[in-house]
């Protein structure tokens, strides 16, 4: 096999995360992965601009001079070169993008063009560094503008150390000597304080219990936009699988215990979402996921919108109600269907945002309108409900086939919504799956996309498929306590709410 296609095969965990950033055009330009330049292999080259990005691990530490004699060779067949470690983009993935984004603007003029053809010049920069499609699980997908850009386009705490042939990711808003410090102000975390109390109050006056459930499983979360973390039980095997799984939501254990007949349940916790760091995304954050027996969701909608209220009334705030379906918003904002509009014209539909469009579906299509035309939309002091979503998109909610009368005849939806506070999502809700059958098809659907972009399966919780037939009719919803915290206190960086990042955690 050839050493190129043996590396692409073999990638590093570094190494897969930033390429599901550069594909397909993300940042404007083709990158290569695995790309020959003379005697050596890079691991990313955009030829366009001339640019050469190196992940190195520790290993690199012993063969500076090595890497010396590449850099100076790759620089003179005209090449940038950008070096980052490993953990620059495990750990602070958006500001090296960033980095990325930057260098590929500046088109190296003694750059040799294959055929001595003209360079292109950059593309406009997308509105969204990563133009992906959003994660479906439940509380927390990618919204829109997810960039560490304080809206000028600098970056308000990474940036890259000058100077250097290493771009080392560093924080330089302050003394290293303050690092300890932490990143929200206490009036922030006083503020989280009160609002967690006043969760805690509003579900009592419900008698609504609040439970705890395990943050290890042996089972992981299937979902293909969503990476789990795992650890390993060193104890007696008897105990169980060794591998565990941090849990990405409390979903699968409550829904567990309302089949075991709780009743209406909730949890306040933190989550664990691998990759997910930037503006903001922190990898582990507060979620608080509540169910209510023998309601749907548009019901649960409307408490859920009650929650929110209450929050934005503890800093002086209030904001209008607006509920639609999923297709009555694409035709008002749009001007098209989003159930029978043809792949071309969701393309054409998306205007100016620039990206290769090989691997991506039609759902992919629908994501990037909502988070690139619609989301960014919505009024600042509105509630947005948009609820009955295309059943492709379903996650763990029901499906209905609507009735002649209803809009959306003669196309499945999926019982769900998703709630906005201006244009950030704060809760996505479900009219509650409990046919273990189809659940099972649609963890299985899931590995099978997971598989096909080469990425870990995790083993689907058996013991959630045991126990959906015995969930009582529900509905549920998840809501990011982190971004409800952002939303009341008017600021786009995740870290104002956090009393330490997890850069510096």
């Amino acid at each position: 096999m050839d050493h190129s296609k043996r590396l692409r095969k073999e990638q590093t965990e570094a190494e897969h995360r930033l390429w599901q950033r550069l594909r397909n055009h993300q940042l404007g330009m083709k990158f290569r992965r695995q790309h020959r330049i003379g005697g050596y292999i890079v691991d990313f080259a955009c030829l366009e601009a001339g640019v050469v990005v190196e992940l190195d691990g520790s290993q690199h530490l012993e063969q500076v001079e090595a890497d010396t004699e590449r850099t100076a060779f790759l620089e003179a067949h005209g090449m940038k070169v950008l070096r980052f470690w490993n953990d620059d983009v495990l750990l602070r993935t958006d500001a090296v993008l960033d980095a990325i984004w930057h260098a590929v603007q500046l088109p190296q003029q003694s750059m040799e063009q294959p055929a001595k053809q003209p360079a292109k010049q950059p593309a406009k920069q997308p509105p969204h560094p990563n133009p992906l499609p959003r994660r479906r699980g439940r509380g927390g997908k990618s919204g829109s503008n997810n960039s560490n850009s304080n809206g000028n386009g600098n970056s308000n705490r990474e940036s890259g150390r000058e100077g250097s042939n290493k771009i080392s990711v560093v924080d330089t808003a302050s003394d290293p000597s303050e690092a300890w410090q932490p990143n929200a102000s206490l009036d922030a975390l006083r503020l989280r304080a009160r609002l967690n109390a006043q969760v805690r109050a509003f579900f009592a006056q419900r008698d609504v219990l609040e439970v705890e459930t395990p943050v290890l499983s042996q089972a992981g979360n299937t979902e293909p936009n969503i990476e789990s973390f795992t650890t390993q039980f060193t104890g007696h095997v008897s105990a169980g699988a060794c591998t565990r799984w941090l849990r990405t939501s409390p979903e699968y254990p409550l829904k567990r215990l309302l089949a075991a007949g709780i009743g209406d349940c909730y949890e306040l916790g933190r989550v664990f979402r691998n990759g997910e760091a930037g503006g903001r995304h922190n990898p582990e954050f507060t979620m608080l996921e509540w169910y209510r027996v023998g309601w749907d969701h548009v019901r649960l909608a409307e408490e859920t919108v009650a929650l929110v209220q209450g929050a934005l009334a503890l800093v002086g705030r209030s904001a209008t109600v607006q509920s639609l379906s999923y297709r009555a918003l694409f035709q008002r904002t749009l001007q098209l269907d989003p159930f029978s509009a043809t792949l071309e014209q969701l393309q054409h539909a998306l205007g100016d945002v620039q990206l290769d469009p090989d691997g991506l579906g039609r759902d992919d299509w629908l994501d990037l309108l909502v988070t690139h035309r619609i989301q960014p939309h919505f009024d600042l002091d509105t509630i947005t409900i948009v609820h009955d979503w295309p059943a492709s998109q379903a996650a763990l909610a029901r499906i209905r086939w609507p009735a002649p009368t209803e809009a959306g005849d003669g196309f499945p939806v999926a019982e769900r919504f998703e709630l906005y506070l201006g244009a950030v999502e704060l809760a996505n809700g479900y009219h509650e799956l409990r046919d273990a059958t189809e659940q099972r098809a649609r963890f299985s659907h899931d590995n099978q996309r997971r598989a096909a972009r080469g990425l870990v399966q995790p083993p689907p919780d058996g013991h959630l498929l045991g126990a959906l037939p015995l969930m009582p009719h529900c509905a549920g919803v998840a809501v990011g306590m982190d971004r409800l915290l952002m939303a009341m206190l008017g600021t786009s960086r995740i870290a104002d709410v956090l009393a330490f990042e997890f850069a510096g955690a």
